[in-house]
């Protein structure tokens, strides 16, 4: 037990680094191509946002054990992921067509910056959250962690443009990729609230009109519009993705079955 307390520094150490390179190379995106307009904005936006985490982690005694307080985890997460979604938003609409290989904020680089999202979605909680629930969340954050690489790959339809001459996206396709990637993100981390810990370390969904939503809202803006453009990118540019169109189909059914064993259908 001594020795998980004296790793837990290590892990937040860990997470804000991942946090602060994530932040400065996004910021980078947007400074090189754009100007300095949104430097001091989000400068001033990761600076209250560090004061946060370090206010609500004080205010919970370092960890969360009442679903209450773990409610203000799922929303400081929430918080974080409405900056991430803007930023992606931002650059995809501004910066992506401009990207090239041969300068260090290339496509790939882009790609790996917005993988340590779902990485860190693993970690936090396990970082803010009592022991008792820990293997629960863990679980609950690995698979809505699934979801935002889902989201991620998607964008990564996009970025191949500049990689294969025989790969072209309709411009309404590539707006409709972006646009419905983002939501994905939002709709993926705002479902985390609709889950209610109990005890013995045991997560329920909770049985509410806003539970349903989210529900709901998940499986559209995540499985079912990944899965079409999935297939639309298929016939129309030859572009295979037939490990996440399994994922896709897999998540529907089992959200379906979620859905109806709640007693919402």
């Amino acid at each position: 037990m001594s020795k998980g307390r004296n790793l837990t520094p290590i892990g937040w150490l860990v997470a804000l680094l991942m946090y602060c390179v994530q932040a400065w190379v996004l910021m980078k995106f947007l400074v090189e191509h754009t100007g300095n307009k949104w430097y001091w904005s989000g400068v001033a936006f990761h600076l209250l946002f560090v004061l946060v985490v370090i206010a609500v982690a004080s205010e919970l005694n370092g960890c969360a054990r009442k679903d209450e307080e773990v409610l203000k985890v799922w929303r400081i997460w929430l918080t974080y992921i409405i900056y991430f979604t803007i930023s992606v938003g931002l650059i995809f609409y501004k910066v992506a067509e401009k990207l090239d290989q041969s300068h260090w904020l290339s496509p790939n680089v882009l790609k790996s910056i917005l993988c340590i999202t779902p990485a860190l979605l693993v970690l936090v909680p396990q970082l803010t959250i009592s022991r008792s629930h820990r293997k629960s969340v863990l679980s609950l954050s690995v698979f809505a962690a699934l979801n935002v690489f889902d989201g991620i790959e998607m964008l990564e339809i996009v970025l191949m443009q500049k990689e294969r001459k025989d790969f072209k996206l309709a411009n309404g396709l590539e707006t409709s990729i972006v646009v419905l990637a983002c939501i994905s993100f939002f709709t993926t981390s705002f479902g985390l609230t609709r889950n209610k810990l109990v005890k013995r370390g045991k997560i329920v969904i909770m049985d509410d009109e806003d539970t349903v939503s989210c529900t709901l809202l998940e499986i559209l803006f995540t499985n079912v519009s990944f899965l079409i453009l999935r297939i639309i990118v298929w016939a129309d540019c030859g572009y295979e993705a037939s490990i996440f169109i399994a994922k896709n189909i897999i998540s529907l059914g089992i959200g379906v079955v979620e859905f109806g064993m709640a007693g919402y259908c």
